[in-house]
């Protein structure tokens, strides 16, 4: 049965959107992710949906665009090229979600008749759309000049968020296996840690002394044996694992959660986790002082930061003492983070997308 999409009849065929993002060791995996999540929304809406690009990250997020019903194919980077095999698949929409692709690419594609929708972070990197998804915390105005016509979604409202996570986030409440045992730590740094973040932020729970139990997810071998060599204190216990999908899950079960200022804090506060942020690149400056400002997070500085010594270490490591120490800081945290991304953000993307393909043509 053809479910009908927005006001297009039930007759018509289904729509067939197409999504252009890659997934590397150097670039992380938070654009496919991003993709994932607005696909998982599209596809309910009745839709055909299909990942232009090269994933070459771990295997648990290839496994999940098949467990998701998003195929892949090649995503050409030449604007022509990307032009025609749009074109031949014969897609409705295309939504563009990278940093590097060459702002031609979306003027190809508007200029072959196509509806795009281009998710940015701030800067919309001169990429012409007809649809700029802009889920930057804080909802901050892109630093550009809009086509006619263009429409802007932004803020935590739009924040794209995975099923997975919408079912992490809709579970009753945290799940608690002994009251009295010390605080679960969860450290991760993205699918693939490209700045080595991992270990550095655990030196730096170790450095407070407290009693935890730490969850280190490693992205590669090198960064699970630098936290293995760790040394801990007492009633410190330390589990290094693998990247995996059950992510989110993890995640609700943990009291403090420490990560990089990424899209993944979005989906930490639709959960209700308490999170402390750090810095890995000066792009995500703009990320960690909107939720810092916002009471949403605490911020641990930059990874350089913590990973040299002095005052900023010494900050870093206060500031997590305190998150361990003080229960109350961190339900605080988690209520004010559920409160404000309310997981509906790629119900309202995806219908703003719809309506677009629906109105005339250009």
């Amino acid at each position: 049965m053809i479910v009908t999409l927005g006001h297009r009849p039930a007759t018509v065929r289904p729509l067939r959107i197409g999504f252009r993002a890659d997934a590397s060791p150097d670039i992380g995996g938070g654009h496919v992710m991003r993709c994932l999540a607005l696909s998982e929304e599209l596809r309910r809406r009745g839709a055909d949906v299909f990942l232009l690009g090269r994933v070459e990250g771990p295997a648990w997020l290839r496994a999940q665009l098949v467990e998701q019903g998003l195929p892949v194919s090649r995503g050409p980077d030449d604007p022509d090229e990307l032009a025609s095999v749009v074109q031949d698949m014969a897609l409705d929409s295309m939504v563009l979600d990278s940093h590097t692709l060459m702002p031609e690419c979306s003027q190809a594609l508007r200029a072959a008749g196509m509806v795009v929708a281009a998710v940015v972070d701030g800067t919309a990197r001169a990429q012409e759309a007809d649809l700029y998804v802009d889920q930057s915390p804080g909802g901050r105005d892109i630093g550009t000049s809009f086509p006619d016509g263009a429409r802007r979604l932004g803020g935590y409202r739009h924040a794209l968020i995975r099923d997975a996570v919408l079912g992490a986030a809709r579970h009753p409440g945290r799940r608690v296996v002994d009251p009295a045992a010390p605080p679960h730590v969860l450290c991760f740094f993205g699918a693939t840690d490209p700045y080595g973040g991992v270990p550095v932020a655990v030196r730096a729970l170790l450095a407070t002394g407290m009693p935890m139990r730490l969850t280190a997810v490693a992205a590669a071998p090198r960064l699970s044996r630098a936290v293995e060599a760790l040394p801990t204190g007492r009633e410190q216990r330390v589990q290094v694992v693998d990247p995996v999908g059950q992510l989110p899950e993890l995640a609700r079960t943990a009291d403090l959660v420490v990560t990089a200022a990424g899209s993944s804090v979005l989906d930490l506060l639709c959960i209700g986790c308490a999170v402390a942020v750090v810095t890995v690149a000066a792009s995500q400056q703009q990320v960690y002082e909107a939720v810092l400002d916002d009471g949403l997070v605490v911020g641990l500085g930059s990874l350089e930061g913590l990973r040299a010594s002095g005052a900023t270490l010494d900050e870093g490591v206060a500031a997590l003492h305190r998150l361990l120490t003080h229960e109350t800081v961190r339900a605080g945290l988690a209520r004010r983070g559920a409160a404000t991304v309310d997981g509906r953000g790629c119900s309202r993307v995806a219908q703003a997308l719809i309506d677009l393909i629906g109105e005339p043509k250009r």
